[in-house]
């Protein structure tokens, strides 16, 4: 039996990595693999019976993790494991599994410490196994052509059919439910879009005042008076229970992120049949249908809906038909043996 090492800054639930993670172990485990993940910290909660060790990034204890578990092949998510893989022993195969760095300058505060992470990885790509990149538009942004594309899943969102008549009320008996799901702290409030969604609102408010306009994510009260100062009712640290009503509930879902390897939230909101609407950056073309330029586009597209419920109705479908067949968790982890394990 081979045993793939996993490893990723943290383990807990809420972060994209860690369901990527997740869902690809568990794929594996029923192919007949054994996986552990290594990991700099978690609350070892909602994972099953997934091996979790906490490890200090050296590469002095991934080796002794890797030999203890007798691992074969090493599979780094994040940094800081990244930069160790090149000092492992080369009997094991090494991999980078990328799902990429924000621009630095998206960001006021450490945009130096974050390109010198960002060079420090391009640096070692040709050094390894292998790469794998979550996008197309991930293998573009590294810079690494060699890089296999391995999309993420999406049918870890509840089984839900797309929507039909009575889901999206193209009778009107009721005002639109528009929404979007993020972290609200500041340190990533500029490149998720946070000020773009609340100008949104305002315009709205303004123009459409029965729509409904509504964010669900981490933070606290602080994070969320600015919201709610915009006229959006914020739902704050919910559960993963509580997420998918949500998403399922939406009308429309919409990012305003200016940098995503992939946009995990917006492909699970599409899954459940609820219209994905996105910025046409990073990789967003690659998991939604309807992209859009900027703010006026969005309260253009939403007024358009409101009016007319038949073409909300018929784009929901739309998204949920452009994900489900296209992002499977079973398709990923047949990919990543494919591409790594059978090599190995």
């Amino acid at each position: 039996m081979k045993t793939v090492l996993f490893l990723t800054y943290r383990m807990m639930l809420g972060f994209g990595v860690d369901v990527v993670v997740n869902q690809v172990a568990m794929r594996l485990q029923r192919r007949g693999y054994r996986v552990v993940v290594g990991c700099i910290d978690s609350d070892s909660t909602g994972f099953g019976d997934l091996p979790i060790k906490r490890i200090r990034p050296t590469a002095k204890d991934v080796c002794n993790l890797a030999r203890r578990v007798e691992a074969s092949v090493v599979v780094a998510h994040t940094s800081p494991f990244f930069e160790l893989l090149p000092e492992l022993p080369a009997s094991m195969a090494r991999w980078a599994w990328e799902h990429g760095d924000p621009t630095p300058g998206l960001f006021d505060k450490d945009r130096t410490e974050r390109r010198r992470i960002k060079q420090r990885k391009a640096d070692i790509y040709a050094r390894l196994s292998g790469v794998i990149a979550i996008s197309d538009f991930i293998r573009s942004d590294i810079r690494f052509p060699p890089a296999h594309v391995i999309y993420n899943g999406c049918d870890h969102a509840p089984v839900a059919e797309s929507k039909n008549r009575q889901d999206i009320a193209v009778d009107k008996q009721r005002p639109l439910r528009i929404g979007t799901l993020m972290r609200l702290g500041s340190g990533e409030a500029f490149y998720k879009g946070n000020a773009l969604f609340r100008q949104l609102a305002s315009r709205l408010r303004e123009t459409a005042p029965g729509i409904g306009v509504c964010v669900m994510g981490r933070g606290n009260e602080g994070d969320a008076r600015p919201f709610r100062e915009a006229g959006v009712d914020v739902r704050l640290n919910a559960s993963d229970a509580d997420k998918w009503r949500y998403l399922r509930q939406l009308d429309v879902f919409l990012s305003f992120s200016l940098w995503e390897g992939f946009n995990l939230p917006l492909a699970e909101a599409q899954a459940l049949g609820t219209v994905g609407l996105a910025l046409d950056t990073g990789a967003h073309p690659e998991v939604t249908p309807l992209v859009l330029g900027s703010v006026d586009e969005a309260v253009a597209q939403i007024r358009a809906y409101d009016r007319n419920r038949e073409l909300l109705l018929e784009h929901s479908q739309l998204c949920w038909q452009f994900v489900r067949p296209r992002f499977s968790w079973d398709r990923c982890a047949a990919a990543f043996e494919e591409t790594v394990l059978a090599r190995a």
